[in-house]
């Protein structure tokens, strides 16, 4: 039988940021807890699967009100403004980014382009981004995109790329294209800066 303090360990190792001896140290503590909470992680790790979806428009994981739920709060909701979208790099940084007082809607990449990589559609929603921007440009509906990601090496490098994927439609659909100005100190990301840093950098875009 596999030993499932070793199994967990090496669960937990693959979350973002986690080692080894962080990871056994999530799994002493889970030991040292009673049967409910365990029974109550596992319930509640199993219910992300069962009542959440990925959203289809913009790629935000969101609690489903009914099974034929295929958007999200954000992006059903008719009071946004459809003439701003956002594009980051992954789901938790709405959140951050919703405290900074944006009312627009958003687009979730899942990540960013590695450096010298000849197929950037392995890395990122880059396809979908395109059909998106394309189906609202021709709808007359997009005014900016705001390209919000990471003051990193690879962030800078997949915002670029991105502009230039870009580029061509802007000039044929009439919007314009941004990047979050001065606010994100380099080597930042948007997930762990507070409000006031985002509020800053939304209104430097350029």
């Amino acid at each position: 039988m596999e030993n499932p303090i070793d199994r967990l360990t090496l669960l937990f190792e693959h979350f973002p940021g986690i080692g080894p001896r962080q990871a056994r140290r999530f799994v002493q503590y889970l030991l040292s807890q009673n049967a409910s909470v365990r029974s109550e992680l596992a319930e509640s790790v199993k219910a992300l699967g069962s009542h959440t979806a990925l959203c289809k428009h913009c790629y935000r994981y969101f609690l489903k009100t009914s099974a034929k739920s295929e958007r999200c709060s954000i992006c059903s909701n008719p009071s946004r403004d459809a003439g701003l979208l956002f594009v980051i790099e992954k789901d938790a940084d709405i959140q951050n980014v919703e405290r900074g007082g944006f009312k627009g809607l958003y687009f979730v990449l899942g990540g960013t382009i590695p450096l010298a990589q000849e197929h950037p559609e392995k890395y990122v929603r880059l396809r979908e981004l395109l059909k998106r921007v394309e189906s609202e440009g021709k709808a007359h509906t997009l005014r900016e995109i705001i390209l919000g990601l990471s003051a990193t090496t690879e962030g800078d490098h997949t915002r670029m790329l991105i502009q230039e994927r870009l580029l061509a439609l802007s000039q044929e659909h009439s919007f314009q294209i941004s990047a979050l100005g001065r606010g994100l100190s380099t080597g930042s990301e948007l997930e762990y800066a507070d409000p006031e840093t985002i509020s800053q950098a939304l209104g430097n875009r350029h």
